[in-house]
């Protein structure tokens, strides 16, 4: 996580931590799909969510999502996903968290951030793990209360991740449109530069956030 996220992720916290004790709390789970450059290609996400209500048009959360990596190799379809830990404020154009008038729709604005855990990629030489980056997150919400405990939410983002330059060892590489592989676990490997980009991932969610 760079210096930036850090301070951000910890100044974040203090503000949250102050409040929580007196506002409403939610805990949400959902899933749908977190697709990488490509908004069309379809690829798998789960979040989790812990947020505080701190007013009639405003909350925040931590956010813990997963992307699965669609090149998984083997039983384990989770190996190479991708976590992104965060925090997102949420403000209604209405009082969205006051209303408590169940079956009606509201709907809100997100903007938030946090750290990209990559960790490790198929092909890997010892299973060399990608850098940690950051990232940031707009997006916009629907909330349909059932009843005052129960609510769905609907969530459509572009979570921009800034992803480093690195040099990573693999043991396939491609050269031109042929690709090529080394035996895995042998000493023969090719050495891939990455270079320095920002990464769109078009997200299109529905949670349920359950309230005391």
């Amino acid at each position: 996580m760079n210096r930036l996220a850090w301070v951000t992720w910890c100044a974040l916290t203090i503000l949250v931590s102050s409040a929580a004790a007196q506002a409403p709390v939610w805990i949400g789970i959902g899933a749908g799909a977190l697709n990488p450059d490509d908004p069309f290609a379809a690829t798998l996400g789960l979040r989790g969510s812990v947020g505080f209500i701190l007013g009639a048009k405003n909350a925040v959360a931590f956010e813990y999502s997963r992307q699965s990596s669609n090149r998984s190799e083997g039983n384990d379809l989770g190996k190479f996903g991708r976590r992104f830990v965060g925090f997102v404020w949420e403000h209604g154009f209405s009082d969205v968290f006051a209303d408590r008038q169940s079956l009606r729709r509201r709907y809100l604005v997100r903007v938030g951030g946090g750290a990209l855990l990559r960790g490790t990629f198929p092909e890997a030489v010892g299973d060399q793990r990608l850098k940690r980056t950051s990232f940031i997150d707009v997006g916009m919400g629907i909330r349909y209360p059932f009843t005052r405990h129960v609510t769905a939410v609907g969530i459509i983002e572009d979570a921009l991740a800034f992803l480093p330059a690195e040099r990573v060892r693999s043991y396939c590489g491609q050269s031109g449109f042929v690709s090529s592989c080394y035996p895995r676990g042998g000493s023969a490997y090719f050495q891939i530069d990455l270079a320095k980009k920002t990464q769109h991932n078009f997200g299109v969610l529905a949670m349920v956030q359950l309230r005391p």
